[in-house]
């Protein structure tokens, strides 16, 4: 099995230390694609990095912490058998939060072909400087009355 050349270790920017960590690169770069996005089906194809049930960052992180574990449990000693069980739990929620978000990816599809709120507020923004006066459909869509903040819910 080869490295990926983008994970190798080496510095984009030898005055910067966060570049030494290639993962964390490319996860910034994720981040960077998402606050881009101009549509939900390219928002979703970005959540889909992180969240895909098989290929997806979340299952590949659970499963270094899952290899994490079994490293701490060869030691065979105290100590690493508490860190077993410390790297055994955050593999386990990586895993929880991963099912939690299944589903998100095509609900953030399911927004609708529309740009996101961000991109919306840009282009409401920009109308606003020049003399015609923003369309109603240029404005972010405001929840229904009564409805929950969007967040986690157990």
């Amino acid at each position: 099995m080869t490295l990926d050349p983008a994970l190798r270790h080496g510095r984009l920017k030898p005055d910067d230390p966060q570049d030494n960590y290639a993962a964390a690169r490319l996860i910034r770069d994720l981040t960077d694609q998402m606050n881009g996005a101009d549509n939900y089906l390219l928002a979703k194809h970005d959540a889909d990095q992180i969240l895909h049930p098989d290929l997806g960052v979340l299952a590949r992180l659970s499963e270094f912490f899952e290899a994490a574990a079994e490293q701490a449990q060869a030691s065979e000693s105290d100590e690493g058998w508490e860190l077993h069980y410390r790297f055994a739990d955050a593999a386990s929620t990586l895993t929880d939060l991963r099912d939690d978000l299944a589903d998100a990816p095509e609900e953030l599809r399911g927004l609708g072909p529309s740009k996101p709120p961000h991109i919306r507020e840009a282009t409401t923004q920009k109308r606003s400087a020049s003399p015609a006066p923003p369309t109603a459909s240029a404005r972010p869509a405001s929840p229904p009355h009564g409805a929950q903040p969007p967040g986690r819910h157990r």
